[in-house]
């Protein structure tokens, strides 16, 4: 591939270079030289500007809280703080689009990029190779500028549902479980009417998995059959390839498994971008609905979700890439649904948080039930209850998520693997979608770009806006813009992955030291050679099981030997194929007998509605606190009994 030669922006005089050759040398001596690896000869800040592009829902993290923190507080104590520091231009055009310029790798574009959906292990041999996002890392023309790519996770946020409400529909005809309580926090005599309609989890899937009863407002909420009969749900979709959009089936997964939303409806020919009861395609079909104005063909339309009419496939998009459009094709469409990042639907023009005493609150983010169990909780994407309010406060609800990696209790990768089984949705008292945004950060830039001076300049940057991006400064500002910081596991392999980049390591040393790939640490000084304490015990035990025939479900007792986290996975085979009955997932804070309850999933209903009884291999995996995972196995099986009438419920 071709390689950038311009020279760094601080280099093009002698004179200048001179100066700040003395101020860098001032400053080592006062202990203020660079944080990075001495294989960097360029300062700390006086790095080139850069570029970096991809997902979307951390654009306001990356300009509004990375960025300022890099210039004003990180470069504060070099002579290039503020407007000297290097410039960082950050495009959000989403996840796919970050990834692909990691893999195509222009020669005066993108020096990182961004994505929501981690990248598979496929995707991340792409851009180890530059390949391009449609090449065969087998079948490399090029291995001279082969890297190694660091998935750092960068922050947390929230994906909230946003609903654009029917105007002839009335909130006020919904019973009170299927809306938010009414507020009236004046002392005015003005009601507020701020209240919001909520979905159950089986009522959002089914919206969105276009199942049939679940596509029209007085199907999913008979009492609104007064006001607004055969009312459609319009569902407006991201028009690209979205790390947000595979968050949100994350969690329409972790309710109904057998949909497919992580398998059909995320990994097919066109990836997130497909959707149940809805053709990807050009988008016209005799209502124009996305021109392409680029081009001077006025019968040129651009591919997307959605081709059909709404009427039909209840399904819309924007006609551009980001969440900025989706929000504003479902303020534009009345009776829809969508979903975005809490930041870019509170800062639309009009924003979509509700302002008290307004003439018209339609269009708003609501609640979802958490994970807990047996009886889920409905919470806010933010962590202030109020923060749908214009007067709210910012910052989302994730600081109780918990992010597994797969179900096996697997530790968590470093940033030299895959992170796509990792996952933080459906925990149990926090909000239901919150999902990680990654930065994808080569190991050393001169394998890619090549050694010259004004790559290290660039690579520089790159080292110095990562540390930034995982300092505590940086990190503790991210909820004023309704992030949440990472969790400290995370954020400790975050901080090794970043630590780990440098600037000609040579062949060879490609991660060195890069993002842990082994996560344990060092052992222990114990003073002389004294023995080490103990692992923490991860023998637990099962005392007891029970099924409920009434309900279809099951209590699992468990008896843990001190605090860590238990998960509770039930499967079954029917016929040739195994379907996900339930996942439970518990924290525990101390030793003792925990009960788990098993809901059966739709899927798992289903057959016991048919059959009357479903046998259940179930899988328990417990890791304690600073110890090691161990596994059981059992089973049971589940029944339910017919109700009055002969029909099962």
């Amino acid at each position: 591939m071709s390689r950038s030669l311009s020279a760094p922006r601080w280099g093009s005089s002698v004179a200048l270079a001179g100066v700040l050759a003395l101020a860098l040398t001032a400053l080592a001596a006062v202990g203020l030289a660079s944080q990075a690896s001495a294989a960097f000869t360029t300062g700390k800040c006086a790095g080139d500007d850069i570029a970096g592009n991809g997902a979307s829902f951390a654009r306001d993290a990356q300009n509004f809280i990375f960025q300022p923190g890099f210039k004003d507080s990180y470069c504060g104590d070099t002579p290039f703080s503020g407007s000297q520091a290097p410039v960082i231009t950050y495009t959000a055009d989403g996840s796919g689009a970050g990834r692909a310029a990691m893999m195509v790798r222009t020669p005066g574009g993108s020096r990182f990029g961004g994505s929501d959906e981690p990248p598979s292990a496929l995707d991340i041999q792409k851009m180890n190779t530059g390949v391009g996002s449609g090449g065969d890392p087998a079948a490399d023309a090029d291995p001279t500028d082969n890297g190694v790519i660091h998935v750092i996770p960068a922050a947390v946020g929230a994906v909230a549902p946003l609903v654009n409400f029917p105007n002839a529909c009335d909130v006020n005809d919904l019973p009170a479980a299927a809306k938010t309580p009414e507020q009236d926090l004046d002392i005015d005599s003005v009601p507020d009417d701020v209240v919001r309609v909520r979905f159950t989890k089986a009522q959002f899937e089914g919206i969105w998995a276009q199942d049939s009863g679940s596509q029209n407002w007085d199907q999913v909420f008979p009492d609104l059959a007064a006001h607004c009969s055969n009312v459609p749900i319009i569902r407006v979709v991201r028009f690209d390839e979205s790390g947000t959009t595979y968050a949100f089936k994350d969690e329409l997964s972790a309710i109904d498994p057998a949909e497919g939303w992580l398998t059909t409806y995320s990994f097919g020919a066109n990836q997130t971008k497909e959707w149940p009861g809805a053709t990807y395609g050009e988008r016209h079909s005799g209502f124009d609905d996305c021109p392409n104005l680029t081009t001077p063909d006025p019968n040129d339309y651009l591919n997307g979700p959605g081709i059909q009419d709404n009427a039909i496939d209840h399904l819309t998009s924007g006609c551009s890439n980001g969440n900025g459009a989706l929000v504003t094709k479902l303020i534009g469409t009345d009776g829809s649904v969508g979903y975005s990042d809490i930041s870019t639907a509170r800062t639309a023009s009009p924003s979509l948080t509700i302002t008290p005493e307004a003439n018209d609150n339609d269009t708003y983010w609501t609640q979802l039930p958490d994970g807990t169990e047996p009886t889920p909780v409905f919470r806010e994407p933010t962590s202030d209850p109020n923060g749908f309010r214009s007067d709210g406060n910012k910052g989302a609800n994730c600081g109780a998520a918990v992010f597994h990696n797969g179900t096996g209790g697997d530790p968590l990768p470093s940033t030299l693997q895959s992170w796509s089984n990792v996952s933080g949705v459906n925990s149990p008292g926090a909000y239901g979608i919150c999902t990680i945004t990654y930065g994808l950060v080569f190991d050393d830039n001169a394998d890619v770009w090549g050694s010259s001076a004004a790559e290290e300049s660039k690579a520089r940057t790159v080292k110095d806006y990562w540390e930034n991006i995982v300092s505590s400064p940086t990190q503790n500002a991210l909820p004023a813009k309704d992030y949440s910081p990472l969790p400290a596991d995370i954020l400790t392999i975050s901080r090794a992955g970043v630590d780990a980049v440098d600037w000609n390591k040579g062949p060879g040393t490609g991660g060195d030291g890069g993002g842990g790939g082994d996560n344990t640490p060092p052992p222990a000084d114990n003073g002389g050679g004294s023995t080490p304490p103990p692992p923490p015990s991860n023998r637990f035990s099962l005392p007891r099981k029970s099924i409920s025939s009434k309900t279809g479900g099951a209590t699992v007792s468990v008896k843990l030997p001190g605090p860590g986290k238990l998960e509770l996975l039930g499967t079954a085979k029917v016929g040739k194929k195994k379907i996900k009955v339930g996942r439970v997932l518990l924290i525990a804070n101390k030793a003792g007998t925990f009960d788990l309850t098993l809901k059966p999933s739709a899927a798992a209903k289903k057959v016991l509605r048919k059959k009357g009884k479903l046998k259940v291999s179930l899988e328990l995996t417990f890791t304690p606190n600073g110890g090691t995972a161990s596994s059981s196995t059992s089973s049971l099986t589940l029944k339910l009994k017919k109700q009055h009438g002969g029909r099962r419920r």
